[in-house]
């Protein structure tokens, strides 16, 4: 084999091989946990019970604690790896399929591998276990091919351009996703996940006809404004953290227009299909209309591509760090990402940043309707 045909894993065992050393040190334990797991013995459980869950970390906290293991032993179980016995290259392939698999950001999967890593450090700690001096989160960091999301090339669209391509839109249905899009940084997903209950609009005919709207219970303090939940509160929601947002006058417009011509079937979902008038599951159809709203009032052929709900939440972020110097965790909140240990409970994260952006949001939140 010459050395062109030589992968970097085979090339590390060479290495291996004439110094008499392991470069994948677990693999060796893989039947042994396998017939301790037959035993009802999960070595991920003991560490989430003897850490994480009967700790003074917030339920949020423990919750991604949880979601990310359980993702992480997910994934090596259909890779054939027994979780406990991960390799480095096990978890670079983890990573970058985080990455370029399901859309997620390099803050996003660096949280999961930071929780996976905390997992391994506790069994190189103990004694029962094999896996003294070896930790593969930390062997592969440095092989991880991250993404660059925030800094992928987006189109240059001004606020003119953008009026003009919602000026044209004469679909309710269409313009509202539209502007939740730009005006919410709401991701495709969320927008198709959003019930009545998490919306409060003042307004009485529309209390009328919805009772349930602006219900939650994270919309108790909050008037005119939006609750949109993290991923561990609504399945296929992808935020780290909820977030509640300012509602303007023309996402208050837009939203009440669409909501007194939606079908009245009973269902808890603001948008529904047009034929079975049941939530909305084809993300593709939301992505379709921001290319076809959008590209023809865009002139970059180069960048057809990325013109999907995501670029709303490019502009929206761009918007505020960059034309508004709003501060870094101020931004981070409104768009639902993590922000850093915090370890308040759900209402005291909402209430504590909220009152930050409500007023800068509602004064400077650019105007999108002709």
């Amino acid at each position: 084999m010459s050395e062109e045909d030589l992968t970097i894993r085979d090339k590390r065992e060479r290495i291996g091989d004439e110094f008499d050393s392991d470069v994948d040190p677990l693999l060796k334990y893989e039947q042994k946990f396998r017939e301790i797991q037959e035993d009802g013995i999960d070595p991920f459980e003991i560490y989430l019970d003897k850490t994480i869950r009967g700790s003074s970390k917030a339920d949020n906290t423990v919750g991604g604690y949880e979601r990310h293991l359980r993702q992480f032993r997910e994934f090596a179980n259909s890779k054939g790896r027994h979780p406990v016995c991960a390799s480095a290259s096990l978890i670079v392939d983890f990573a970058e399929y985080e990455a370029y698999q399901k859309g997620n950001g390099t803050g996003s999967i660096k949280r999961k591998l930071q929780h996976i890593r905390k997992a391994f450090e506790y069994f190189e700690t103990r004694n029962e276990y094999p896996h003294q001096d070896y930790n593969p989160v930390d062997e592969a960091w440095d092989e991880i091919l991250w993404p660059e999301q925030e800094d992928r090339e987006y189109p240059k669209v001004t606020v003119k351009e953008l009026r003009e391509a919602l000026d044209d839109v004469t679909h309710l249905f269409i313009l509202t996703v539209l502007m939740m899009g730009l005006k919410l940084a709401m991701r495709q997903a969320e927008i198709r996940n959003v019930k009545l209950k998490d919306i409060h609009i003042e307004n009485s005919e529309l209390q009328k006809h919805y009772p349930e709207l602006g219900t939650h219970k994270r919309l108790t303090d909050f008037d005119n404004a939006i609750y949109i939940p993290s991923q561990d509160e609504r399945p296929g929601n992808k935020s780290e953290n909820p977030r509640v947002l300012p509602l303007d006058d023309e996402m208050r417009q837009v939203l009440t227009q669409y909501l007194l011509i939606r079908p009245d079937c009973g269902e808890p979902w603001v948008f529904l299909s047009q034929t079975h008038h049941e939530r909305i599951k084809d993300k593709d159809g939301i992505n379709r209309h921001w290319r076809d709203q959008m590209r023809p009032h865009v002139e970059a052929e180069d960048y057809e591509r990325e013109l999907t709900s995501h670029f709303g939440r490019h502009w929206f972020t761009s918007y505020w760090k960059i034309h508004k110097n709003m501060n870094k965790e101020l931004v981070e909140y409104m768009r639902g990402d993590n922000i850093g240990d915090n370890e308040d409970t759900i209402s005291e994260y909402l209430h504590a940043y909220y009152p930050d952006i409500e007023d800068k949001y509602r004064e400077k939140i650019y105007k999108l309707l002709v």
